[in-house]
């Protein structure tokens, strides 16, 4: 009996170590108070204890331990999970945040890009309105030019015309003006050298006739002619006779009566003189 009382005990006492320390490893829990199992004396009273009791009591013990410790457990996971569901949160917030200030960053960009983008194509704009507008003005001030040109060069087509036709109608005056006068001239001419030639044909005579006063002349000579050259001077000086052709008997009589004159008429005009300075006459005696 006493050898099975002390099994019993040790039991006890070693299910009620291993709890012990099951209980004190799971430091979340407060530890409980360690039940004191009070052995009413004499020991040798508990001969009839139950194993299975026992071993029941155990189980619920353990049971109990380790529903407690699924508890504690369950609790950790559920705070660790409420702690990663706020790490989370934090996290997601921080990243709402950052991508809310990344949005407002990126529009910031595009505002100012598109302000940029608008600025650019506003000076674009005006340098090309002002681009159009000087080659405007350059295209409004060569066609200008070339206005002026084609009105100066008209101008001065003009001017060259009315003076081609100013110097024309003056040449057709001045040819005009010529050819009267030199109808005029030969008008004149004529007339003088009419004139001329009547005073020759006066002053021939003259001569023929100084020379007839001074030719002898017999009847041998009837009929007769010679034909003599005499070269006057301007006073009517004879320079010279030459005999031209006809009867030497007369021709020496007629070349006497020239030199034996030593002057002969002759014209103060010199046109006259001029056709007589040189003189081819006929002399036939006047019988």
């Amino acid at each position: 009996m006493n050898s099975s009382v002390a099994a019993v005990l040790k039991s006890v006492l070693l299910h009620l170590f291993v709890g012990g320390l099951l209980v004190s490893s799971m430091h979340f829990v407060s530890k409980p108070e360690p039940k004191v199992i009070e052995i009413s004396a004499p020991l040798i009273q508990a001969i009839s204890v139950d194993k299975s009791v026992v071993d029941k009591q155990l189980k619920q013990i353990r049971d109990k331990k380790a529903a407690e410790k699924r508890a504690v457990e369950e609790k950790k996971q559920k705070e660790r999970r409420r702690i990663e569901a706020a790490k989370r949160k934090q996290k997601e917030e921080a990243k709402r945040k950052a991508d809310e200030k990344r949005k407002k960053e990126e529009a910031a960009k595009r505002a100012k890009a598109e302000k940029l983008r608008k600025k650019k194509e506003k000076e674009a704009a005006k340098r090309k309105e002002q681009e159009r507008k000087k080659k405007e003005a350059q295209r409004k001030k060569a066609e200008e030019k070339k206005r002026r040109d084609r009105e100066e060069k008209k101008r001065k087509e003009q001017e060259a015309k009315k003076k081609r036709e100013q110097a024309e109608r003056l040449e057709q005056e001045k040819l005009l003006q010529e050819q009267l006068k030199a109808e005029q001239a030969a008008r004149q001419n004529r007339q003088r050298q009419k004139q001329v030639l009547t005073e020759v044909q006066k002053y021939e005579a003259l001569i023929k006739q100084t020379i007839q006063r001074n030719l002898i002349v017999d009847d041998s000579m009837r009929g007769k002619s010679c034909r003599l050259n005499i070269r006057l001077a301007s006073n009517g000086l004879v320079l010279s006779v030459k005999v031209l052709k006809g009867d030497s008997y007369l021709c020496r009589a007629a070349e006497s009566a020239v030199l034996k004159a030593t002057t002969l008429p002759m014209s103060s005009e010199p046109d006259v003189y001029e056709q007589m300075k040189n003189i081819n006459l006929t002399v036939e005696p006047d019988l």
